[in-house]
């Protein structure tokens, strides 16, 4: 009987992938004027780049203590510099920086509001991460909350994160590159928390003022076409067919004009073997503005760097940055150990305990299993 049944699922969801139609893309969203698939915009991404700097950054956070009304995170950014395929030190920049975030709940005007608190490791790093003014949400916020629910308070530790990562990638801009270089993040360029855009426009303004690229690659995206068809899933097949074995990139998707994600689109296949096609973006100010040799000699640059055998077709600078970033459980249980000692040691972790028990029933039934 079960081997009916599973035959029955695989069945059902091979008929569903065979779709015919590759339709275009759609964005559901008014600013955004989709293009149609066509062959004509798949460029071949030219050998060989430009002697230039990149710099790729991620950051990583994991959970220390939570209950209904705070939620600590251990936070840390990253980046690493390439010159022309060799990693070279920073200078005037930590290269890794990590900070405790304290997301509390409070009242104010009959709603419950979150604020955060940002505590650096190292003192001089401070200096480097956000102000603890734009921490400091309504729970029920349109771009905070989850669907129709409160946003959870732990979000707003995750948004001091991308606060932070946006914040380097301009300090990055500024004081590590140069002219021509580039600032690679993990994701796309869409701000999506309050006052997320207050540090994306400062990391591209400085990125304009220097004369750097500001850009981000996704590793996923859940875009669709107007049959249904994962749209990265229709831009390779029919890339693979027009351009096989060949590095490229297919420009454009839509003209975007969404004031809260400010992003050239592309789709890239860094790496003729690989089996990957990514979503990358680049500031639209900065793409518009550029000519089609500067825009495929950035693409190459990032093309250069996705040759390792590790993972090859995605750049070897994200793979470490993601990895550097990166906080274990292994490492958070010793950042927790340490918290609970000093809270002990102050006779405070009584009180936090009580708030704990209130969130960690799951916890205790999984140690059961």
């Amino acid at each position: 009987m079960n081997n009916d049944v599973l035959e029955e699922l695989v069945k059902d969801l091979n008929d569903s992938l065979k779709v015919e139609d590759v339709g275009d893309p759609q964005f559901r969203d008014d600013r955004y004027h989709e293009k149609p698939l066509e062959e004509d915009n798949f460029n071949s991404i030219p050998k060989g780049s430009e002697d230039r700097t990149v710099s790729y950054i991620d950051g990583g956070n994991k959970e220390l203590y939570s209950s209904p009304t705070f939620s600590i995170h251990l936070v840390r950014v990253y980046f690493n510099l390439f010159e022309s395929g060799n990693r070279k030190d920073p200078v005037q920049i930590p290269q890794k920086i990590d900070f405790y975030t304290l997301a509390k709940a409070y009242r104010k005007n009959d709603e419950i509001y979150y604020k955060g608190k940002i505590y650096p490791l190292k003192e001089e790093e401070e200096r480097f991460l956000p102000s603890e003014e734009d921490l400091d949400f309504n729970s029920f916020d349109k771009s905070f909350r989850s669907g129709i629910y409160r946003g959870p308070i732990n979000k707003l530790c995750r948004s001091a994160r991308r606060f932070a990562e946006w914040k380097i990638a301009g300090e990055i801009a500024e004081k590590e590159l140069s002219e021509g270089d580039m600032v690679v993040g993990d994701g796309i360029l869409h701000t999506s928390v309050p006052n997320e855009a207050i540090y994306a426009s400062e990391a591209y303004e400085k990125g304009m003022e220097n004369g750097v690229v500001v850009s981000k690659l996704a590793k996923t995206t859940k875009l669709y076409t107007t049959t249904g068809k994962n749209l990265v899933k229709a831009i390779k097949d029919l890339g693979d067919n027009f351009l096989p074995e060949q590095e490229w990139y297919y420009y454009p998707v839509a003209e975007n004009e969404h004031p809260s994600h400010k992003a050239e689109i592309y789709f890239v296949k860094l790496y003729k073997n690989s089996d990957y096609v990514f979503r990358y973006e680049i500031y639209r100010d900065w793409a518009r503005e550029a000519n089609k040799k500067e825009i495929e000699s950035v693409i190459s640059s990032i093309s250069e760097n996705s040759k390792d055998i590790k993972f090859p077709g995605y750049p070897y600078g994200l793979v470490d940055a993601d990895k550097m970033a990166s906080i274990s459980e292994k490492e958070a249980e010793r950042y927790r150990a340490m918290l609970k000692a000093h809270a002990s040691g102050n006779k405070y972790w009584e009180e936090i305990e009580k708030h704990l028990t209130t969130t960690n029933a799951h916890e205790k039934l999984d140690k059961f299993k």
